[in-house]
């Protein structure tokens, strides 16, 4: 969910805060806020959340304007004058039919080794990319996109030419 607002109060300077749920079953829901509002003050507030783990089910059954309702009304019970957004978007990736998701998702049990293994090429024909093969940086955009430099520098070491895009 991206929130837009006209508000200017920050804590503390941060660009992201998290929040932890009262009970097991909100687990996965609006558990990080990015702020990715310009510094210089210039242009709309942003705000950024995300619904992740067992929690995707609920984002498959709700209305977008429900999901924006919801994360309001848990950002007024942390903060004063939490004011209206201006707009939002929130996205469905499970109703994607080429994603089917976002991110992955990292199960108990999960082991630092199982990103490296996800990351395996195979027989230096075939490569991986994209953030569940970065152990670093998983289920961000920045693992995704330092995870493609990563393949990218393989081929390229490996004497195979890139063709121009």
């Amino acid at each position: 969910a991206v929130v837009s607002t006209q508000s200017t109060g920050k804590i503390k300077d941060s660009q992201f805060f998290g929040h932890v749920p009262s009970t097991e079953e909100l687990r996965g829901m609006f558990t990080i806020f990015y702020d990715l509002t310009n510094p210089d003050g210039n242009g709309p507030h942003v705000l950024v959340t995300v619904i992740c783990g067992e929690a995707v089910s609920y984002r498959k059954e709700t209305s977008s304007s429900a999901i924006v309702s919801n994360c309001l009304t848990l950002l007024r019970n942390m903060f004063r004058d939490v004011p209206n957004p201006t707009d939002y978007w929130v996205t469905n990736w499970s109703r994607d039919k080429y994603s089917r998701m976002a991110y992955s998702y990292v199960s108990v049990g999960t082991q630092a080794k199982d990103y490296s293994t996800l990351a395996d090429d195979i027989e230096e024909k075939v490569f991986f990319a994209g953030e569940a093969t970065n152990r670093r940086f998983p289920q961000t955009v920045t693992g995704a996109y330092l995870s493609g430099v990563r393949e990218a520098c393989k081929i390229v070491e490996r004497g195979f030419s890139i063709p121009d895009l």
